[in-house]
This record gives structure tokens, sequence and C-alpha cells, in this order.
């Protein structure tokens, strides 16, 4: 039983500013059950949660099978556990304690981006952001500089295009959210598979690209890159490889003060683009740290097997 359940949007004084964390969740309710959330002022869709999702029995082929989670894991691992400097408002204000340990002095530091000097004293001509255990499969924007001599703006990440064995391999779980998508919502994703220029098509689905976080609390953003009011596809997957556990990690929307606790096996289809989101902190299980990790992962509780996936249209990547 799905529960459908209309919310207004707190007042605009108490909405946090775009790259704050939210770390107290006090007031949210935290949504572990199927609802369909809506604007009670607009009427517009929210989301969609499916706790716990199954196929209807004449659809058995859409449920999100067990291997192809494995498998999906063990070949994009070397690239998730990667750090990026690029995630602007959605890895945070500058905390001096999720920069690298190459920077040295900060110049011209703007909420969440900033310009520094290396430790022998170099003003750096790049600014940064926050490390980010943020990553990205399918096709993205890439700058001249990276085209490796292909000509067109949009082309496939990096990793798939060196891997593509192991990008092949993460296939079958796309697919998988791609046919739960088409379940829980027909109509949306049969206008979306539409918007998508065919040369920038995961496989034969409704996504062009896909980040995958790891071990990673968001800060509060929107998807401005996405396709315009096209809805995300978000799963989030228990690493099999790392036995660190973890609570909270909730995805918030704090203009509604809600959350959603999503667990391997749900699905979440929502509006990221005109809508703040984030993550609540995620909080080990256990004080004892199972494996090998430096500092900064330690530090920041980037450890923890936590894996989100968010598969969605970029805007570039429209017919």
């Amino acid at each position: 039983m799905v529960e459908s359940i209309r919310l207004c949007k707190i007042s605009d004084k108490l909405i946090p500013t775009m790259g704050k964390q939210i770390n107290e969740i006090g007031g949210y309710t935290i949504y572990d059950r199927s609802v369909d959330i809506f604007d009670n002022d607009t009427g517009k869709l929210l989301c969609k949660f499916r706790k716990n999702y199954k196929s209807s029995p004449r659809r058995k082929d859409t449920d999100i099978k067990a291997e192809n989670i494995k498998n999906f894991i063990s070949n994009i691992k070397s690239l998730i556990i990667r750090k990026k400097e690029n995630r602007s408002y959605a890895a945070g204000e500058i905390d001096r304690d999720k920069l690298r340990k190459s920077v040295g002095e900060l110049y011209n530091t703007k909420s969440c981006r900033t310009g520094y000097y290396t430790l022998s004293g170099k003003k750096s001509a790049t600014s940064i952001c926050n490390y980010a255990k943020s990553n990205v499969i399918g096709y993205i924007d890439t700058a001249a500089r990276n085209r490796c001599g292909q000509t067109d703006r949009v082309n496939l990440a990096a990793y798939c295009r060196d891997n593509p064995a192991k990008y092949e391999a993460c296939i079958p779980l796309l697919n998988d959210l791609d046919m739960a998508f088409k379940e829980i919502d027909y109509e949306r994703h049969f206008n979306q598979k539409g918007l998508i220029d065919d040369r920038y098509r995961i496989a034969n689905t409704a996504f062009s690209t896909c980040t995958v976080n790891y071990s990673w609390q968001s800060a509060a953003h929107l998807d401005a890159n996405n396709g315009e009011d096209c809805f995300a596809v978000i799963a989030v997957l228990k690493d099999h490889l790392n036995c660190n556990d973890y609570t909270g990690g909730f995805l918030l929307f704090p203009e509604y003060n809600i959350g959603f606790n999503i667990r391997q096996n749900d699905i979440f289809i929502g509006d990221t683009v005109n809508n703040l989101h984030c993550n609540s902190p995620l909080v080990p299980v256990k004080k004892e740290i199972v494996g090998k990790f430096v500092d900064i992962d330690i530090k920041n509780n980037w450890y923890l097997n936590r894996i989100s996936i968010v598969a969605y249209i970029k805007k570039s990547c429209l017919a």
C-alpha cells in the first residue's frame, strides 16, 4: 500500500542556503515506508519512494537483482573510492578537514570554493572544492583539454572509455533501475526516455549519466545540470566488500523537513532539479574500523559501506 501525502514548504527564513550541511534532523519526518509526496500548493509530484521494492507478479523481470548489485560494486569499486574536488555546493562549505594535504594557505574563499597556495608557497591558478567521494559513469560534459582528440563536448566518462568491460558489467544494474522506474511511474519514464539524444543514452535506458557516491554526506544543493524537470532515480547499495556498517545517511529535502531512509532494494524517484536535497550524517555502527583507511577518510566517516547511485539525464544530453 502506497500512501499519498501532500506537504507545504517551510518558511523561506528556515530553508538552509546552498552548501549547508544538515547535521541535526530534529523536526524532520523520516519516511521508512512507501510514499508518494506532493507539494500541497502546486500539486506537483516531489517524489515516489518504494521501500523493499518488488515488481508486480506479472513483471518479475523488473526486480533489482542481487547478482547485478555485486557485479556493479566489484567493477566500479576502484572508481568510486576516488576523491574529486569539483562538486561545488554538494561538497559543502570549505572545511580544512576535507581538503588534500598539499593545500597550503587559502585565498578568495567563497562558500564552497577556494583558491589556494601549495605548501611551497606557489599560488595555484585553479580553485577547488572540498573533497567528495563522488564519481560519474555514462556521458559527461568534457573540457577541451580532456577530450583525447574527440571533438564532441559530451563524451563517455574516462573510466568507461578506458575500462569498457567494467563499464559493460555495470549496465545490468542500471537496466534494473530503469525497469523499476518504468513500473513505478510509466508515463514519466516514457517521457524522459524520449528526451535523450540516442548518442548519449546508457544502453536502452532513460538515463544518460549515473553519479555514484561512496560513504559521502552531501550538503544542500540542486542538480542544476540535469534535464529541466527530469526526475532522478536513486538507489542505495551496501558494499559487500566492506564490513564497516553505518546508520543515518538519510536523503533529506530540507524545504519540506522530510527525509527518506533509502537502503538496498529500495527505489527513490524524485525531482532533484527544483528541490534542495542533501544527506544527514553517516554514523558508524561500531567504533572498531575494519580495514586500512587514510586519516581523512576516518575523520570524515568516508570509510563506511554506503554506496548511493543517482541515475539521470544531463541537460547537455537532451535531444
